[in-house]
């Protein structure tokens, strides 16, 4: 699970410097055309990159809140679990336990005895050629 945050906040750091680096070569095109100055075009990718920055760090505590949140709500009673197949004095293993018991003596009953297989019989031609 860990992981697969770490790998969410790299794409997500990944994506976020792909957009700046989109947004710099927009900036640049509008400066080479006179649309903006450079001191526009910089305080535009400033701002956008101190506005990203604080982003990121809300968007990691979210995360983590997140992160924490799921894996407390997957609170297993390991104990519980470890003891019945341990055998312990769960009331439910005991009842698995004569039902097991219960369908094997039907099954015992109801079986029929399988008959050996017959014996071949030699020819006293056959066991000559032997």
């Amino acid at each position: 699970m860990e992981e697969l945050l770490k790998k969410l906040v790299y794409t997500g750091v990944g994506i976020t410097a792909f957009t700046i680096e989109k947004i710099q070569e927009v900036v640049d095109k509008l400066v080479a055309e006179e649309k903006l100055t450079v001191e526009e075009g910089k305080k535009i990718v400033d701002e956008f990159v101190d506005s990203t920055e604080a982003k990121k760090s809300e968007f990691e505590e979210q995360l983590k809140t997140l992160a924490e949140k799921f894996t407390s709500s997957l609170n297993f009673d390991f104990d519980k679990i470890t003891s019945m197949f341990k055998g312990g004095d769960s009331e439910e293993v005991e009842i698995l336990k004569a039902r097991i018991e219960a369908l094997e003596a039907a099954q015992a009953k109801t079986a029929t005895p399988k008959k050996a297989p017959a014996k071949k019989t030699t020819t006293s031609s056959e066991a000559s050629k032997a």
